[in-house]
């Protein structure tokens, strides 16, 4: 397989007149309403076979958003854990959890792979650490068996993460020491010292005869795994959420973004150590972005969260909040390139049918 290099700069690192953040950002509720999705929209005829629908949930939350455009943190607890909720549909908090990691122990460790690649918009660290914390008061365990993290240290902290790679606290911390895109898209050798690095004893298929390495960090330290991407858009994959999300749990995304980024998306969350380690997803959508994915500043408040245990409903829903942005901006939807959703409905990943789809939408104050 080649790459087209020059292409692929172009897409990806070219300069748009500069806005501030303020400038950009446009607030609307219409996203929140488009998140009822049409059946003329779905991807695909073919469902599970199974009777039950996939629950996603989309908690809209008013004061998600502070004056100062920073989130708010005790809102964002609020709406994860009314989320956790709503998504199992137990009475409290505790059942929830349980619900979710029904039989975690005391040597289990949780993982929350979080998305620091647009400092501008990424997962914030506010949403992140209301999950965590919300999983550490409901099942009393220790907060050391929670990893924040990423594909790199440096865009952790960029993001405004706190790196503990120590054995009291919340862990945090990055597959390598930093990430250069340049050197990624020219394959030139990755420096990992003093970094967990990538799991080299054992490839993964991605297909187009690709091969991956995961991070040390999902195949070694985590038992569970909690998906917390971000709102965007994409300009080869369509969409980049939960699915896209594990482009950074690979040691070689660059390879894998020829053909709408397909077989790869679907292939890489087909495998094992991602499909059955992942328990929850939680997408920040505080702010999106949708047009000129996956980077650039964000470009409406949407203030809310979406939350699944399957990924491929959760991308669709996501997919229609994005559509909705582009319809009200004149672009067109970005539902034909996003192809991996049909091929990981099709490879047993979750549904993108959204007759098989119950969206559960609340609202906070």
């Amino acid at each position: 397989m080649t790459i087209d290099k020059n292409s692929f700069l172009t897409n990806y690192t070219q300069k748009k007149p500069h806005l501030t953040r303020r400038q950009f950002i446009k607030s609307t509720a219409a996203g929140a309403a488009a998140i009822y999705m049409m059946p003329s929209l779905a991807l695909s005829t073919k469902t599970q076979d199974n009777d039950n629908k996939s629950r996603v949930v989309n908690i809209r939350h008013a004061g998600l958003i502070n004056p100062d455009e920073r989130v708010n943190s005790k809102n964002a607890r609020q709406s994860v854990d009314k989320a956790l909720v709503l998504l199992t549909q137990k009475e409290n908090l505790k059942d929830a959890w349980i619900k979710i990691f029904p039989n975690l122990n005391s040597q289990d460790t949780i993982g929350l792979k979080v998305n620091c690649v647009n400092r501008k918009c990424p997962t914030h660290p506010e949403i992140a650490y209301a999950i965590a914390d919300s999983i550490i008061e409901s099942l009393g365990i220790n907060p050391n068996n929670i990893i924040i993290w990423d594909r790199s240290i440096s865009e952790l902290k960029k993001c405004g993460y706190t790196i503990n790679e120590s054995d009291k606290g919340i862990q945090c911390f990055g597959t390598v020491k930093a990430f250069s895109g340049m050197r990624w898209m020219f394959n030139q050798k990755m420096d990992e010292t003093g970094a967990i690095g990538y799991d080299k004893t054992r490839a993964i298929d991605v297909g187009d005869g690709v091969t991956s390495h995961l991070s040390n960090i999902l195949t070694q330290k985590c038992t569970y795994l909690i998906n917390v991407p971000v709102l965007k858009d994409h300009g080869k994959a369509g969409i980049t959420l939960s699915l896209k999300n594990h482009f950074g749990s690979i040691d070689n995304p660059t390879d894998c973004h020829d053909n709408l980024c397909e077989p790869f998306i679907s292939r890489i969350n087909a495998d094992p150590q991602i499909k059955e380690k992942t328990r929850l997803i939680i997408c920040d959508a505080a702010y999106g972005v949708y047009d000129g994915g996956p980077l650039g500043a964000p470009q409406w408040q949407h203030k809310s969260i979406l939350g699944a245990t399957d990924p491929v409903a959760l991308d669709f829903t996501g997919m229609q909040v994005i559509n909705s942005q582009r319809k009200l901006n004149k672009l067109d939807p970005v539902t034909k390139m996003a192809t991996h959703l049909v091929n990981a409905q099709n490879l047993g990943l979750g549904t993108c049918d959204p007759n098989n789809i119950q969206v559960i939408d609340s609202a906070l104050t």
